[in-house]
């Protein structure tokens, strides 16, 4: 009986797996959502999920509305260039590229250190892996001159 196991499975071999990448460290990276909430203190925030090269998961961080607002807002503005300095029209923000530190929390889960800017970037390897398509908004902005003239009246 256990030479019939045996039998069935005796042909296993090992296979070593390949390291996954590395996922601390200096990544390109991109962001997949954002979402306005507010902190457990009650104030404001931005929540923005941003995918490390390389991953499929993502990672959360936040800008919080408190007195590291404007610096952090800054540092994170410097990394994406693509989104303008103080856009805060959040579906612009979803596909833009940038880079992190990414480090490991005291649980052992990966988070974001802080953002770098391209300058420091620049030594990086492209982006790896599915990003979302860059989203941009048209504003229609129309003059009328009689409101007498509009045909809905």
């Amino acid at each position: 009986m256990e030479g019939a196991e045996l039998s069935n499975w005796s042909d296993y071999q090992r296979e070593e797996r390949e390291q996954d990448s590395k996922v601390t460290g200096k990544q390109r990276c991109v962001i997949v959502a954002v979402e306005e909430k507010t902190s457990k203190a009650g104030n404001p925030m931005i929540e923005v999920s941003i995918r490390p090269s390389g991953c499929r998961f993502s990672v959360k961080t936040y800008l919080v509305k408190n007195e590291h607002f404007n610096r952090n807002a800054t540092q994170f503005f410097d990394a994406f260039p693509e989104i303008g300095d103080g856009n805060f029209d959040f579906l612009t923000w979803v596909g833009a590229e940038g880079a992190a530190m990414f480090d490991l929390d005291d649980r052992g889960y990966v988070k974001v250190k802080y953002f770098i800017d391209p300058i420091r970037a620049e030594s990086l390897p492209p982006f790896e892996g599915d990003k979302p398509d860059r989203q941009t908004v048209t504003s229609l902005e129309y003059e009328t001159e009689d409101d007498d003239e509009l045909p809905f009246l």
